[in-house]
């Protein structure tokens, strides 16, 4: 009987330690905000659509997040700019106007 639970043991902490990482795997995003001018914009808002993560952008408009799969899309929002939604290109770095 104890080896049977020992088995059960040592199967769980094996799935913990390496089939649970894997399931929740995220996709890094990054890219560059940029107004009609090209110019960078600063402190845009990026949300992943659904959740509480999100980032702003920095002084040179550039962004990294992590976001939960290929799937995901974004919100972009600036003051006084109309709110856009932007499906995640992983593939390459994203440059939205």
């Amino acid at each position: 009987m104890k080896h049977f639970r020992l088995k059960r043991v040592v199967a769980l902490a094996i799935f913990l330690f390496v089939g649970l990482p894997v399931l929740m795997a995220q996709v890094k995003v990054s890219g560059q905000i940029v107004d009609e001018q090209g110019e960078p914009l600063m402190a845009v808002s990026i949300l992943e659509k659904g959740t509480a993560n999100g980032i702003i952008t920095d002084i040179d408009g550039n962004f990294e997040l992590s976001v939960r799969n290929n799937g995901a899309v974004l919100v972009i929002s600036y003051v006084g700019y109309v709110t856009q939604e932007v499906k995640v290109q992983t593939d390459k770095k994203m440059n939205i106007i």
